[in-house]
């Protein structure tokens, strides 16, 4: 089994409008909390948007807590750091996917028995 950071989206309690949040898992078992801070309540600070630790387990716990990161990737980048996973992994679905394109104008979805998809001429 290889060793893998996960994040896993939760709503969080927090007491303030800063409420979306994800669970970061090494290999299943909790290790941290990171929590979005809102654009509004923290903009003054210019760290809207970005990702603070609200808790951190096991050597999370006593790391030195880190400034919030502007993406998860940073944040995963960090935890990665701390446990001494070397790079982050992302699960299969999210390594390498390029960012959807909208369909052409002219695009048409082949069917079943449409020759064209291989490159042959359709059958009159």
């Amino acid at each position: 089994m290889s060793t893998c950071i996960t994040l896993d989206h939760v709503l969080v309690d927090t007491g303030s409008v800063d409420n979306e949040g994800y669970l970061a898992y090494l290999d299943g078992r909790l290790i941290a909390v990171l929590i979005q801070l809102d654009p509004e309540l923290h903009g003054d600070l210019r760290v809207g948007r970005h990702w603070y630790l609200e808790a951190g387990f096991g050597p999370i716990a006593n790391a030195t807590r880190p400034l919030p990161f502007p993406t998860l990737d940073d944040a995963k980048a960090w935890l990665a750091g701390c446990v001494g996973v070397h790079p982050p992994c992302l699960p299969p679905c999210l390594r390498d996917v390029p960012a959807p394109r909208p369909p052409r104008s002219a695009w048409t979805r082949p069917t079943c028995g449409d020759r064209r998809e291989g490159g042959r001429p359709e059958e009159a």
